[in-house]
Formats: structure tokens, sequence, C-alpha cells
């Protein structure tokens, strides 16, 4: 402080304008009384005091522009503001100097202020006012009496794209005579009447179209008071101008869509007052629109409707809901009631407060009828659905099950909801039956009871009558439909019909075979035997013995025959009536038994030189019906007899395997044709033909022989060739059959 020298503190002092030196430490050296007048310090006593805490509400900006000023760097400003501890803004000229001291050092520094905030404001709100004017989205400029522009702001610039030096020139020079002469006829009106006024004016742009301004000019006083220029703000109005068009337009549109609509339409108050209706819904209500004017809507809506309709106005009067589509009736003026459906809509005014309800109201009585018929039709549908024994289905393309009646439960045991989604091939016991009905749908596009064979849940075979067509949508096959009956009951009845029909078919060919027999085989040698023994007693006196022991020898023959015949017979009916008992016992001498069965046709033997030679080899012990094995024996050598010549051989022939013996009659006959083997035992085909010196048979014993063979549980079957001779072979099971 002691190298500040005094007589500068003493100029200091007295300086004209604000001014202080401080220290390193900000603390002040000298002040002028400018500085204490200014910042109101006069009772405080300064030198020495740090300047901080004189102005303790000096912020840090300044503080750094303290200490770089005390680093060397002066600052300084015109303009700039500064917030007093009491809350007084004012604005400083401003600069901070450092000083040395003797030797070359920073002593401190100098400060400098000056109140500007006058002049500061005046610059401040011109600036304010150009920024302002600039910004607004409107033409503003000034022109004096003499039609020189003295003003234009940033928008009349750039909207005639005129540079900045057109101030100050004329009207005329900036836009031609003719608009220059309306502008100045105006502004003469704004001058002599000072009342400001509305214009609107039409210019095109570069482009040529048309636009719309619409212009305020005003008295604009200059710096004197005097009233001699005319301020003018202008604004594009073409956009509103095409918007009100357009909204006339669309006005226009509405009104004609509204009245000739087809279906009802209207305005209505949020209090529910008819305000504007159409010819279509005067139609739907009976009303006129000039008595719908005097109801509303709640005088016309059906009581049940009533509450649910005047929620849905007030929801949509809030704001809760902003477009709403719902059914409800409204009474005709004739007192029937309307069934409608209705789109409506609040609309509100530019305060949100609700203008009226836009309302679109269709008739749909009519509809709401088919419905109703369709509801009971389906209900009617679904109770069939439910309730009949057949079972309705639907598939898709994919064979994929899309609907089944729940009768299919009673019939396969599976719920409904199990086949749904299922192929339905899944459910066919034979996929053949699948393809088939594939392919007869395919061909003709539906069936007719057509006979399948399903499977139930557990495995079963079920037979089903199958009634079925292809869905064709859009001339495409989309899925089939049908039904389906359990007819497993009457194909068990028919194939148990079909078994009475073939045994009593057979039993039809038995009797005709037994009455055949009777008829004729029979009854041939009876009456034969009947003739030689009524010859014989007319011509007895004159008959030999010789005569008459032939005769009789010949009556012999004949009834032993038919007595063989007749055992046969009856053996082989009750065979047929399953009256025929089945005893088996043990035989252990199987040839004696075969020795006795020899002995019986030797006799015929013997008459055609035939030998008959017999062979056992084995064990022979068998459990068999004594007199059925005989039986198959006598008949199968009696045939061999038969069908071979004079001086033949039979060998008849028993072998025991392991667990059966195998019988055999080898002849040296005439052999069977190879087409009449398959014949030989089958029942329906009688086959038979005579022996090799006339013998008749009747086709009875090998039929015989293939029935007792078969009840012993044993097969039957023969080898021929024609000319060389015939075997016939028989198996008996050594074990008894259960």
């Amino acid at each position: 402080m002691n190298d500040f020298p005094p007589a500068f503190k003493s100029i200091i002092a007295v300086s004209p304008v604000p001014m202080a030196i401080v220290d390193t430490n900000m603390c002040y050296l000298a002040v002028s009384d400018k500085w204490v007048s200014f910042y109101d310090l006069e009772n405080i006593e300064l030198i020495g005091k740090s300047h901080y805490e004189v102005f303790p509400e000096i912020e840090m900006r300044w503080k750094n522009i303290h200490a770089a000023c005390l680093n060397g760097k002066d600052q300084s400003c015109n303009e700039d503001r500064f917030e007093r501890a009491d809350g007084t803004i004012i604005w400083l000229k401003w600069e901070v100097r450092h000083w040395l001291d003797d030797a070359g050092n920073i002593g401190g520094m100098m400060m400098y202020s000056e109140d500007v905030t006058g002049s500061a404001n005046i610059t401040m709100n011109e600036k304010r006012f150009q920024l302002f004017m600039d910004e607004l989205p409107g033409l503003c400029w000034i022109t004096d009496y003499h039609g020189i522009l003295k003003y234009a702001n940033k928008c009349f610039f750039d909207n005639f794209h005129l540079p900045a030096e057109t101030l100050g020139k004329n009207l005329t020079e900036i836009f031609g005579e003719d608009i220059a002469n309306a502008t100045q006829l105006n502004n003469k009106t704004i001058l002599q009447t000072g009342e400001n006024k509305e214009f609107h004016q039409t210019l095109r742009d570069s482009h040529g179209h048309p636009q719309y301004y619409k212009t305020y000019k005003f008295l604009f006083r200059d710096k004197d008071g005097e009233g001699n220029m005319v301020g003018a703000i202008s604004f594009n109005i073409t956009k509103r101008i095409k918007l009100e068009e357009e909204l006339h337009q669309s006005e226009a549109q509405f009104k004609q869509a509204f009245e000739h609509s087809l279906i009802g339409m209207a305005l209505i108050s949020p209090e529910g007052r008819w305000k504007k209706v159409n010819k279509s819904l005067s139609q739907i209500l009976g009303y006129t629109e000039a008595e719908l004017n005097l109801l509303t809507i709640q005088d016309i809506t059906h009581p049940e409707d009533m509450e649910s309709s005047i929620s849905i106005l007030e929801n949509l009067a809030t704001g809760k809901i902003e477009e709403m589509k719902y059914e409800k009736r409204y009474i005709h003026k004739d007192g029937q009631p309307v069934w409608v459906v209705i789109a409506a809509t609040m609309l509100y005014d530019v305060t949100g407060h609700p203008l009226h309800y836009v309302s679109q109201i269709e008739d749909i009585t009519k509809r709401k009828e088919i419905e109703n018929d369709l509801v009971l039709s389906e209900k009617k549908y679904r109770t069939i659905f439910e309730n009949v024994q057949d079972v309705f289905y639907q598939t898709d393309q994919q064979g994929i099950v899309t609907e089944i009646s729940p009768s299919i439960e009673l019939h396969s045991g599976y719920p409904r909801h199990e086949i749904i989604g299922m192929p339905v091939a899944n459910f066919y016991y034979y996929p053949q039956d699948r393809e088939r009905i594939i392919e007869e749908l395919q061909i003709n596009g539906f069936v007719i009871d057509f006979e399948v064979r399903l499977k139930t849940k557990n495995e079963e075979l079920r037979y089903a009558s199958v009634n079925a067509r292809l869905i064709v949508e859009n001339g495409s096959v989309v899925g089939t439909e049908g039904s389906m009956r359990d007819v497993t009951t009457r194909r068990f009845h028919e194939n148990a019909l079909r078994a009475l029909n073939t045994e009593l078919t057979a039993s039809n060919e038995q009797k005709n075979k037994l009455f055949s027999i009777i008829g004729h085989d029979l009854r041939n040698p009876i009456s034969g035997s009947l003739q030689l023994l009524n010859l014989t007693l007319m011509d007895f006196e004159s008959s030999s013995a010789d005569d008459v022991h032939a005769y009789l020898s010949v009556m012999k023959t004949e009834l032993s025959n038919a007595n063989d015949l007749l055992e046969d017979l009856l053996t082989w009916a009750k065979s047929q009536f399953n009256a025929l008992s089945f005893n088996p016992v043990e035989v252990r001498d199987l040839s004696a038994l075969m020795h006795k069965c020899i002995q019986t046709v030797l006799p015929m033997a013997v008459k055609k030189d035939i030998e008959i030679v017999q062979s056992v080899k084995g064990d022979s012990l068998l459990y068999v019906d004594r007199g059925m094995l005989e039986t198959i024996i006598r008949n199968l050598l009696s045939n061999a007899v038969k069908f071979t010549h004079e001086g033949g051989t039979i060998i008849l022939k028993a072998s025991a395997g392991q667990n059966e013996v195998r019988f055999s009659v080898k002849d040296t006959g005439i052999g069977i044709p190879r087409d009449k083997l398959s014949e030989l035992f089958n029942k329906h085909s009688n086959y038979t033909t005579f022996g090799t010196i006339g013998e008749k048979g009747t086709g009875l014993g090998l039929s015989l022989c293939y029935d007792f063979v078969l009840k012993h549980g044993g097969q039957l079957w023969a080898e021929s060739e024609e000319g060389i001779g015939s075997t016939f072979y028989f198996t008996i099971p050594q074990t008894p059959k259960d």
C-alpha cells in the first residue's frame, strides 16, 4: 500500500467517475468520491477494507475477472448486468487494469465503472423490438407521408424477395405504380382520419398464384410525436381462405350426404334432443323431422334399453369414450319396436364443451328377426345334433375331424373332444375301407349307405353305414360331411341269417339227395326183387329147383345191396343232423379191424377177381369210434373195388407216426379226372359215376368218410392219375379228440 503514491490517491479522490484502487488482496487503497456516492458507501470506512467485504453480493464471475486482472489480464465491458444486495439491477460500463509497483511487480488493480442503465435499456428495447418484429409471422413496415419505406421486418423482405437496401426507397420504385397508388390512397385515409383501418389485398407470387393478405394500418408517430407516418401489419391468409373454401365445400357435401343417405343420420344435443334428422331416419322411426324435433331420444327408446343407452351417451359427452357402436331398440310411431345399430360420436367446440352427437342409425329389425330364427334353428339343430343316435361329422380337406356329434361316445367309447382334431383314418378297422370311400367320393362327390368297418376305443369291430358328401366352397373341396349309423347288430343278424340260409340250403340239398337215393337207388333193388318174387310165384310149378334157386340168389343180392344202402343212408342222415353219437374207445388190434372190413367187401372183390392186400406198421394203439372207423375203411374199400378193373389190386395200409396213424387205400383202377378231385369232398357237389362193370354209387360214402374223419380231428384227401389208379389217405390222431 505504501508503494502507491499519495498524490495519485488525491487525484483519484476527485475523479469525475466512480473509481477505486485495490492491492493484490483486493483491499482498498484509494477511492473516488463518485465511487462512494454511486454505491451509497458514505458511512463506511473503505480504505484497508476488502472489496468483497463491502460487496458480499459479488458473483463468482466477478471474482474470476478480478483474479485474472491481478495476473496481468486487463478486461472491460460496455454493458454488463450487476445485481445489488437489495435486488436492484443496474447496467455498468466497467474496466479493470493492473498497476505495477516500483519493483515492476503487479501491485494491485484499478477498477472503473459507470452507470449506463438508461442507454442500455434503450438499446435493449430496440433489439427486443427488432427481434420481435423479425420473428413475427406477418409482414410489418412503416412508410412516411411521401410513401418512403422507413422500416420493414424480416418477413417483409423475405416475402417480396427484397434486399435490405430497399429501405429509404419510394413504394412506386419498389412495387410499381399500381400497387403504390393503392397503398398511398389507404395511407392518406389513415393520416387524415387518424383511425386504424383493415384492408384485404390480393397479390400474385413469383409463380403467378394469387396470395390473399389481410392488412391492418394505423397512425405511427415519429420521435417528435408528429403523426406523419403509417405503420402496417399484414398476414398472408391464403391458406385460411382455402381452408374456408374447403370447409364450405365439406359442409355442402356433408349436407348433401346427410340428406340423401340411405341410412338414418341425426344430430342430437348432449341432452338427447333431436336437432336435425334426415329422411331415412324419419322413415325408420315413422316421425317427421318436425315431430322428432319436439322429442328426445329418451321419449322413443325402448324401456329395456333406456339405462344402457343413457350410460353410453353420458360416456360420450364426458369424453370417457370417443365413439361407440351399439344396438338398441326404438319405439316406432305405430308402437312397434325397431331394432337399430347406432354409430355415434360426440363433437366438441374449441373450449372442449360438447356440441352434439353425430349418429348413423341403421334399421336391423329384419336382420334381428332372421337372427332370432337362426338362434331357434340353431337350438333345434343343436338339440337334434346332441341327442340323435346317428353320428354326424365334418372333416377338413386333410381328413381331420372338425366336428362330430356327442352320440359318437355311445357307439365308439371315444368322448367327442378326443376325436375332434384327430385324423379320421385312425378310426378305420381296415385301411382299405377308407381308401374305398375316398375313391367313391372323388368319383361321384357323395356316397349313400356305404358300409365301412370301424374300431372302438377298445379295438372292437363295428359296422357303420355312411352317407357323406364333399363340401365345396368357391369351386374347391374344403372337406367332407355326413352321417354314420351303427349297423353292427343288423350285420350280425344278416350274417346269422346268411348262415341259416346256408344251412337251410344244405339241408334242402341233403333232403333232395335223400329223396333221390330213396326214390332211385333204394327203390330200384326192392322193386326188382318184388318183380322176381312175383315171377317166381307165378311160374313156380313149371320152374325147376335150379331156376328158383337162381331167382332167389338174385333177390338176395339185390336186397342185400338195398340193406347196405339203407344202413349207409341212416348213418349219413344221423351224421347230417348231429344225431349220431361219437364214442371213442381204445383199439389195440387194428389189423383185426381192418381184416373185418375187408371181409365185408370181399364178395364184390372175388366177383371181379380183385386182390386186397393188408399192411399195418408201427404201434397201432388208437382211441376211435370203432363203428365210424369201420365205416370209413369199408366205404373206401367198396369204392376202390367198384372202380378197379377185373384182376386188379387194392392195398389197405396203416402206418403209425409220432402223434397219428395214417391210413391209405390204393387201387389200380380207372383214376379220377384232375378237375374232379376238388369236388370229391364238397358237400354241394354230389359227384358220382358208374363203376367198371356199371356199379352205381350214391355219393354218400365219401361224404360219410369226410364227416367221420373230421369228428376224430383228422384229415382226408386223395391223389389220383387217370388210367393208373387212385389213393385215398386219412389220418386219425392217436390222442382222443376233446
